[in-house]
C-alpha cells in the first residue's frame, strides 16, 4: 500500500455525522424532549448498538410503546439518510497511501435499509460495527480493536462529530480530532492523499 517513503497510517472514520448525515437525533428532535430522547437512548438505542436488537426490533417497539405507525417510522428514518458523496469520493483516493477503518456505532440492519447500494469495501480495509463486536464508542477497547488490527502503523487519525468519542482516545496512540465541516475535512483528505 506504501512506499517506503511514507508513513504507515491509519485514517479511522465515523460514520453518522460524517460520511452520512445524522439519523437518530432529528428522529428525537422531531418528537421528543432531550429527557425523552435520553430515555429512548437508554432503553432502545444503546443495547441496539450493542447488539442487543435489530434496527427494525428498535423501531417496533418504539412503534408499540409510543403508539407510533411503524411503516411511517420506516419512511421517517429513510427520509433522513444523506450521504456525503464528496467525502466519498475523497476516502477512495486515500486507499492509494493509507490504510482506511470504518468505526461505528449502529444497530443491525440499519445501513442495508438506509444505504443497500453502499459497499463499505469499496472504501475501507476493514469495518468495526458496534454490533458485531458487543462494544461501542467511546469505549477505548472498541478503538484499540480498530487500530491493534493493522500492523505497524506510524500515524493514526479517527475523525468524529461527538467531542466525547473525541476525548475518550486522548491517551492513545490514535490522534481524535473533531469533524467539524466537510470543506475542512476533505482538504485534509487531500493531504492525506498526496503524503
Amino acid at each position: 500500500m506504501n512506499s517506503n517513503s511514507q508513513k504507515n497510517r491509519l485514517i479511522i472514520f465515523d460514520f453518522f455525522g460524517v460520511i452520512s448525515s445524522e439519523i437518530a437525533p432529528l428522529f428525537f428532535d422531531n418528537h421528543f424532549s432531550k429527557e425523552e430522547a435520553k430515555i429512548l437512548k437508554d432503553k432502545y438505542f444503546i443495547p441496539g448498538d450493542l447488539g442487543e436488537f435489530s434496527f427494525f426490533e428498535v423501531l417496533k417497539m418504539i412503534s408499540i410503546d409510543y403508539n407510533m405507525d411503524y411503516d411511517e417510522l420506516l419512511k421517517e428514518f429513510k427520509s433522513y439518510g444523506t450521504l456525503n458523496y464528496e467525502l466519498l469520493d475523497k476516502i477512495k483516493e486515500l486507499r492509494c497511501n493509507n490504510h482506511l477503518a470504518f468505526l461505528s456505532n449502529a444497530c443491525s440492519g440499519i445501513f442495508e435499509f438506509l444505504y443497500p447500494n453502499l459497499k463499505f469495501d469499496d472504501y475501507f480495509d476493514k469495518t468495526f460495527l458496534s454490533y458485531d463486536y458487543k462494544m461501542k464508542k467511546p469505549s477505548i477497547e472498541f478503538y484499540e480493536l480498530c487500530y491493534k488490527s493493522f500492523m505497524n502503523i506510524e500515524e493514526a487519525y479517527f475523525r468524529d462529530d461527538n467531542i466525547s468519542n473525541i476525548n475518550a482516545i486522548k491517551n492513545t496512540p490514535i490522534n481524535g480530532v473533531l469533524y467539524t465541516s466537510n470543506e475542512e475535512y476533505v482538504k485534509k483528505c487531500i493531504q492525506f492523499a498526496k503524503d
